[in-house]
């Protein structure tokens, strides 16, 4: 029914520092549904666990999306999409409050925190966690995606880029929404497809994004090539271009990119074309 690809490389800065990749990439298929998600922790020193903010909003983006029976597939588009956006927030509150019972944050984590960082922390550890959230589900007949802050999520048809979301005008500056804030739920959008009217969809961090300046750049440079190279089964050197683009080609930051398409839709096919 589809092929899907998902790639995170850690990038150059980090490799030069010594610090963890921040991203998180994942993906889930059975006979009913296929999932892809990207996410991107925060790299400020306030997000001392942010790594693991965004294997854990990863994990809930895909446990939200299992969790949805075949008869939940007939829901309105308002009333679905709602419970997604609940069960993504329960579930990565839940990781996250489990993660802190079991390890709570210690004195040598806020070691570089000034003190007022520190005593964010103290009063909210679910800072630390701080990431963005980027996800999609093709079904036989819906195509549903999630999002929340920088980076982004794009529909394709016919080798033409759409974004999937509206620029959130409460985002600004190098500000993003993020998970551990207290009005996460308001700022996760979701819309629900109907998965015959489109191709496909690719997701990216702000890592894959930002080299190319623009959409039209980076659909020119980036998209085309890395759907063309699934289409013609080069899956090998889609990983290494993700990879190259993390740790030499892009601005030093962590990437991750994710790739869903209705099989039928993605034939082989040649530059230029």
């Amino acid at each position: 029914m589809c092929v899907f690809f998902t790639k995170t490389s850690i990038g150059a800065n980090h490799l030069k520092s010594g610090m963890p990749c921040q991203d998180h990439s994942a993906s889930y298929h059975d006979e009913e549904r296929t999932i892809v998600t990207v996410c991107d922790g925060h790299g400020g020193a306030l997000y001392v666990r942010s790594d693991r903010g965004s294997r854990f909003a990863s994990a809930a983006a895909i446990a939200a999306f299992q969790q949805i029976g075949r008869s939940a597939f007939r829901k309105r588009g308002a009333d679905l999409a709602e419970a997604i956006r609940v069960r993504i927030i329960s579930e990565w509150n839940g990781m996250v409050e489990r993660d802190l019972a079991a390890h709570p944050i210690r004195p040598s984590e806020m070691q570089a925190l000034t003190e007022k960082q520190k005593g964010i922390l103290r009063t909210d550890p679910f800072k630390a966690y701080g990431t963005t959230l980027h996800g999609a589900m093709l079904t036989r007949n819906q195509l549903i995606c999630v999002s929340l802050g920088d980076g982004g999520v794009f529909l394709c048809k016919n080798k033409v880029l759409t974004p999937a979301f509206a620029e959130d005008d409460e985002q600004v500056a190098n500000l993003t929404h993020s998970l551990c804030e207290d009005d996460a739920g308001k700022h996760l959008q979701i819309v629900v497809l109907n998965a015959k009217e489109w191709d496909g969809v690719l997701l990216g961090t702000d890592g894959i994004i930002n080299p190319y300046g623009d959409l039209e750049n980076f659909n020119r440079s980036l998209a085309l090539p890395a759907i063309r190279k699934m289409a013609n089964g080069e899956k090998e050197a889609l990983s290494q271009f993700v990879t190259e683009l993390g740790q030499t080609m892009g601005t030093g930051d962590d990437v991750s990119l994710a790739l869903l398409f209705r099989k039928k839709r993605l034939r082989p096919f040649t530059a230029g074309r």
